[in-house]
């Protein structure tokens, strides 16, 4: 099954790892880059209107420059999880494997 969950970013953080979350920094058009975090400026996008659309502006890049069965979107800060609320934080965001189930 082909899933991307698109991470928001707008500054350096950690990212889960796992093929199905792909970062994406939001308005790249106006901001310095991140790194080597994919930027929402290339291709078919709406990169400088970020101040007015926010995070979305990630998620319409991915629908445009993404081929992908099923798209999704998170902010940096917060993922899926599981259920499991006595884990610690890094270990309760949803696998790969939870989300394609």
């Amino acid at each position: 099954m082909d899933i991307k969950i698109l991470v928001a970013v707008h500054k350096p953080c950690t990212v889960p790892e796992g093929s199905v979350y792909v970062p994406v920094q939001a308005g790249r058009a106006l901001y310095p880059a991140i790194g080597h975090i994919a930027g929402d400026d290339t291709g078919p996008n709406i990169s400088a209107k970020n101040p007015n659309y926010c995070e979305l502006t990630a998620l319409y890049w991915g629908w445009k420059n993404l081929d992908s069965s099923y798209m999704g979107l998170v902010h940096y800060r917060r993922f899926f999880a599981t259920r499991n609320l006595f884990w610690p934080k890094w270990e309760r965001i949803a696998s790969q494997q939870a989300i394609e189930k």
